[in-house]
């Protein structure tokens, strides 16, 4: 990605304006030295501290950000490695509604790490992101008489329950689809999950793996389902309908297939530039390189250049893991970019740097979506493996750090073929970048679950 650079100014033109300066100083002095005497007294020469007011510099102003984050949660937020690897994001960072967003009036609210409503319109607290094939695990406590539920690839405002959404019921024994169902499509006896202790928090687990929808209550299966409708993605929704209804630990995982390791750099492309910056004590520019690792990654060294991925994705869930050993070091993910061009798409900026305080990235930080929205906070760590998560949904993007949801953007420009000048909603391919002739990093792993 390109930075934002500054036009160094000709080094004649500012030795002459320095020189000006001086001389306009001690004329001012001398004229303020001759008052009313008659007699006229030499120019002293201009202070030290007169001089350092008018050339010096200003100091560049820290970026700005929210000192309402919470910066301590949000780390401790963040997923174990195991985790990470496997693909989980949190859906809830457990203090803030990123990401989500309510249908209804009613009274959702979060406390220690915890979202809970008991009171209000019916409604939803649905995902701002879709998903396609995924995982999703989450603990809830309802009281015996409660009727909520969680829905599965819901739209924001189901009405046909057989259509527009997989709802996995929450409710009591007497209800014609009890806990652990899949409302208007498969009962679940409550003799198959057992008594639930309105006291006590309960595990609940789905798995939406194309046609197949199963579900599973404190590690019980329950439902085990062979949809034939066309409902293949959606929003993932919290409802409030009767009764207190509380969610914790909501987090979920995207079914991928791995484009990253392989084999080979087939079906790869790699294209570069010499760098306009020179390594230090060289006096050539680098061009990029990229290579195979041995465990089956891309490095990416120096240069100016991408390594393009030749298919075309549209809407899709994007997971990758990156090690990069500089907080200087500057590469990025770029998507939906038009096929053969030199990274004119959007981008997921890779970048560690931050200004004395995570919440101020240095250069937009790690999980941006670039020149569009900055992350957050800085929740990736110099020399350890970051993982990212991109959304791409329609013209809405979002991103995850170490599990933790950094960026939460709609795109509202006009239309554009170039999503560096405007929306583009259109598949184009993936681009990974060497920046300038300092970048060095390692795409350990890439992978894609495509969202119908």
């Amino acid at each position: 990605m390109a930075r934002n650079t500054r036009v160094n100014p000709n080094p004649l033109h500012s030795a002459v304006l320095h020189s000006a300066v001086l001389c306009s100083i001690a004329s001012a002095v001398a004229l303020s030295l001759v008052g009313c005497s008659s007699s006229t007294a030499p120019p002293r020469p201009a202070s030290p501290s007169e001089i350092a007011s008018v050339a010096a510099p200003e100091k560049p102003k820290p970026p700005a950000f929210d000192a309402s984050i919470d910066l301590e949660a949000l780390l401790a937020a963040r997923l174990s490695t195991e985790e990470l690897d496997n693909g989980w994001i949190r859906l809830f960072d457990n203090s803030t509604m990123m990401g989500w967003t309510p249908t209804s009036k009613a009274n959702w609210s979060i406390t220690d790490g915890v979202i809970s409503a008991s009171e209000g319109e019916p409604g939803f607290l649905v995902t701002t992101s879709r998903f396609g094939d995924f995982e999703l695990q989450l603990e809830y406590s309802a009281a015996s008489t409660t009727n909520s539920g969680v829905f599965l690839r819901t739209l924001s405002t189901p009405k046909d329950v057989q259509r527009d959404c997989f709802e996995l019921n929450i409710a009591p024994t007497d209800n014609p689809f009890p806990t652990g169902s899949l409302v208007g499509r498969q009962r679940v006896e409550p003799d198959a999950i057992g008594e639930l202790d309105e006291t006590q928090w309960h595990s609940m687990h789905a798995m939406c793996d194309g046609n197949r929808i199963q579900t599973w209550i404190d590690g019980k299966i329950a439902a085990d389902y062979q949809d034939t409708s066309e409902r293949k993605s959606g929003l993932i929704g919290l409802q409030f309908r009767s009764g207190p209804i509380k969610f914790r630990d909501v987090r979920i995982r995207p079914i991928t297939y791995a484009v990253l390791p392989a084999e080979s750099l087939d079906g790869w492309q790699a294209s570069n530039k010499e760098s306009e910056t020179s390594v230090p004590n060289k006096s050539e520019p680098v061009a990029m390189t990229t290579t195979r690792t041995e465990d089956g990654g891309i490095a990416i060294k120096g240069g100016k250049g991408h390594i393009e991925l030749l298919q075309d994705l549209g809407d899709f869930a994007l997971q990758a893991t990156i090690l990069v050993e500089s907080p200087e070091t500057n590469t990025g993910i770029f998507f939906r970019c038009i096929p053969g061009q030199q990274m004119n798409g959007y981008e997921c900026q890779v970048h560690h740097g931050f200004v004395d305080d995570r919440r101020a990235p240095k250069d937009a930080g790690m999980g941006a979506i670039f020149r569009r929205q900055n992350a957050r906070a800085v929740l990736s760590d110099v020399g350890q493996v970051a993982h990212v998560t991109v959304i791409a949904d329609g013209p809405h993007l979002a991103t995850w750090v170490q599990g933790v949801q950094v960026v939460d953007w709609t795109d509202t420009r006009p239309t554009k073929e170039n999503p560096r000048e405007g929306l583009r909603i259109e598949p184009g391919t993936i681009q990974l970048q060497g920046h300038d002739a300092t970048t060095e990093a390692t795409f350990q792993s890439l992978n894609i679950s495509p969202i119908p």
